[in-house]
């Protein structure tokens, strides 16, 4: 059946749930907490839990997304440079910072199985980002070409709305060649494919 899943306390009583787990036991949104608009994680155990938010903005986050293994989640808070990209994971809220060029502002919208990989939408849904630990913040349109992907000239990327489990199958929306909103999807080659291929030819 259905259960409601309240309100963070404090606030005026108005939440919404944005995603889920694989299994469907961690759920988190945005609630309304003492201190404004907030992310939460909620599971049945726990009940809803707030996120936090970035430090040095006023103060609102939302989670949209959790990995599917529950641990992390992602969405934006308000940092001192305005809206950014958020990683809420053990405890400790992570900024992802912005492209740079265009106003201050970004989004975290999906990611992979285990959190590595975060995909949205930057410089104020402009362009659509594609971040992990070592590469930090790029823009997948840059990093989709430098990874031998056809397909992308004359097209702008503006935001990457989903990931697979493995990372490697991107969604979102852009404009195309004919400055047309369109919907897309990019599929990364596994970094295997290459040591298969060499594998055959020495057959």
């Amino acid at each position: 059946g259905m259960v409601a899943l309240g309100d963070l306390p404090g606030g005026e009583n108005a939440s919404e749930a944005l995603g889920s787990n694989a299994d469907g036991t961690v759920i988190v949104g945005a609630g309304h907490s003492s201190l404004g608009s907030e992310a939460f994680r909620w599971t049945p155990s726990t009940g809803m839990t707030g996120l936090g938010d970035l430090p040095g903005g006023e103060f609102g986050s939302a989670a949209r997304a959790v990995s599917a293994d529950g641990l992390v989640v992602v969405g934006a808070g308000n940092s001192a440079a305005g809206k950014e990209a958020t990683i809420w994971k053990n405890g400790s809220v992570i900024g992802l910072g912005d492209l740079p060029g265009g106003e201050y502002s970004s989004i975290a919208f999906a990611t992979n199985f285990d959190g590595s990989v975060v995909v949205g939408s930057a410089n104020l849904s402009q362009d659509a980002f594609y971040w992990t630990e070592s590469l930090g913040m790029v823009k997948l349109h840059d990093h989709l070409v430098s990874l031998g992907l056809t397909g992308l000239d004359g097209w702008t990327l503006t935001a990457a709305n989903g990931i697979s489990d493995d990372g490697l199958t991107i969604v979102g929306n852009g404009i195309n060649p004919f400055g047309q909103n369109e919907g897309w999807v990019a599929h990364i080659p596994a970094p295997s494919s290459c040591v298969v291929l060499a594998l055959r030819r020495r057959r």
